[in-house]
């Protein structure tokens, strides 16, 4: 058996072989390629990205670009095992578990695992070092149907704290609830961005989504489900025992007004600041950027706050997780599986990452003597042309491969995007997935999704609630609570998350 698992592979690591020949001189591998990108300005067959991966690799791809999400999705209802028509690849593809599931099980996506150790071996060491990667591509049935985007650090709702105010007040970052509660009542009420006005917002959010990432503060932390992992078992965040604490604090946070007034309604004052010399009113705000939501002048003085410490533990949820799925897959009407894997592997190398979402180096940009890196000046003066025309990343969907994190913070005189990168860096450490990765069928999403929608919006409508003083927070009313998420199917919904944990 041990002779047979050698011989294997080395079989696959000689069928290889082509991918790599052909990279030294010998004739283009040409393969189909289809995908979605509505990227302003893009096109793929005449983008310099798939140029310059041939030349890089040997492999040419006779690209099929879709534009429109709704077509993109039609198509990949229509694809068929043995059909003439069908790519070899498919990129930016945009692919849905279920998807992912169908198109195993009707045979148009083949297994990529047994090939992954031999023909990406980029791929596979970041695998090793983080084995929730292949987790997360891993199918109920074992296999796997697509190669993600991995992102490094993930995407994160962070807390972002202005330092000036904080410099200003002589403050420092806080480090747990009671302190953070005291920052907020400074920004109240001592004029912190020195106007002379209380116009101060001491604390931004919008609705009971974002309340929810500050349930850290007392040890909470739970998926867009509101469940999470303890032991081995599924459970309900809203009925253990610190979320009464957490709904009171933020009561009481409410009630001394520091919670921005507009919090719970579909109004976003933040995104409609037009005065160029207006001072900044928030003090903190809950968002994965500031810049996403503050003019740059305002973000710039904004820092990732470091999860409030409850029982001596800072933990914090991991919002997306690393692993964004469904990027890259082969049908089965590629006849060379081995070269297309060598082509994308290049991707999960940080040279390959950065001709997809930087360049080209002395073409596009240059490094400097200190290290630092900078665009040349024509592309600087219409980037977005540049974007468009050179580079594979961005529009809707996401291209394989890794980020280029490590390398944009030595981009010269960019010093704020250092700086977040840099804080969002040391964040990780506290990051942790409520529920790990998983796949769901359509049956299953089908089952469900009419859960999910009664109970989601009953839970998020009583934090408005409580928060917000229409109903007292009591022993009656969380016994009401409670009787009322159990009429809404609650133990069928920990039941249906149970197995697919159990199933994992």
């Amino acid at each position: 058996m041990r002779m047979k698992r050698v011989f294997c592979f080395l079989l696959i690591v000689c069928l290889c072989l082509p991918a790599f020949a052909a990279a030294e001189g010998t004739p283009a591998l040409t393969f189909t390629l289809a995908g979605f990108d509505n990227s302003q300005y893009r096109e793929w067959a005449e983008n310099k990205f798939f140029a310059r991966m041939e030349e890089k690799t040997g492999v040419h791809f006779d690209v099929t670009q879709y534009k429109d999400e709704a077509s993109w999705t039609q198509a990949k209802a229509e694809m068929k095992a043995g059909a003439e028509e069908l790519p070899d690849v498919l990129f930016k593809a945009r692919l849905t578990g279920d998807e992912c599931i169908r198109l195993r099980e009707s045979g148009v996506l083949i297994d990529l695992k047994p090939y992954l150790e031999a023909c990406c071996p980029n791929l596979w060491a970041i695998m090793q070092e983080k084995p929730e990667v292949l987790s997360a591509v891993t199918l109920p049935d074992g296999s796997v149907a697509a190669l993600p985007f991995i992102s490094d650090p993930s995407m994160q709702n962070y807390i972002w704290v202005n330092q000036e105010w904080l410099t200003n007040l002589r403050l420092d970052m806080p480090a747990n609830a009671q302190e953070f509660a005291d920052m907020l009542t400074a920004f109240k009420t001592r004029d912190p961005n020195r106007n002379g006005r209380a116009d101060e917002i001491p604390l931004g959010f919008l609705g009971p989504f974002d309340l929810k990432f500050l349930a850290h503060a007392f040890g909470l932390i739970a998926n867009d489900y509101n469940v999470f992992v303890q032991d081995g078992q599924v459970k309900f965040m809203p009925l253990e025992e610190n979320f009464r604490l957490f709904i009171a604090w933020c009561r009481e946070l409410r009630e001394a007004g520091l919670l921005d007034k507009n919090g719970f309604s579909i109004t976003d004052d933040m995104r409609t600041v037009t005065d160029a010399n207006a001072k900044a009113t928030y003090g903190a705000i809950i968002t994965p950027m500031a810049a996403d939501v503050f003019k740059v002048s305002w973000a710039e003085n904004y820092a990732i706050m470091p999860p409030l410490s409850y029982n001596g533990q800072q933990v914090y949820r991991d919002f997306s997780g690393s692993a964004l799925r469904g990027t890259f897959a082969v049908t089965s009407h590629c006849q060379n599986p081995e070269a297309v894997l060598r082509w994308v592997d290049e991707l999960y190398a940080l040279d390959g990452a950065i001709l997809a979402g930087i360049g080209m180096r002395d073409v596009d940009y240059v490094v400097d003597g200190d290290g630092t890196w900078r665009y040349l000046d024509a592309v600087q003066s219409n980037f977005d042309t540049f974007r468009g025309t050179t580079l594979i990343e961005g529009g809707s969907a996401e291209q394989p491969g890794i980020s280029t994190g490590e390398f944009e913070r030595l981009m010269s005189g960019s010093a704020m995007v250092t700086n977040i990168l840099d804080q969002q860096r040391d964040f990780r450490q506290y990051v942790v997935m409520p529920f790990p990765y998983y796949t769901l069928t359509k049956e299953q999403s089908d089952a469900i999704a009419p859960l999910q929608k009664e109970l989601g919006y009953y839970v998020d409508m009583q934090i408005a609630r409580w928060v917000l003083g229409e109903e007292e927070i009591s022993d009656e009313s969380f016994a009401a609570f409670e009787e009322k998420l159990n009429e809404l199917g609650l133990n069928e919904f920990l039941s249906f998350w149970q197995d697919v944990l159990n199933r994992m």
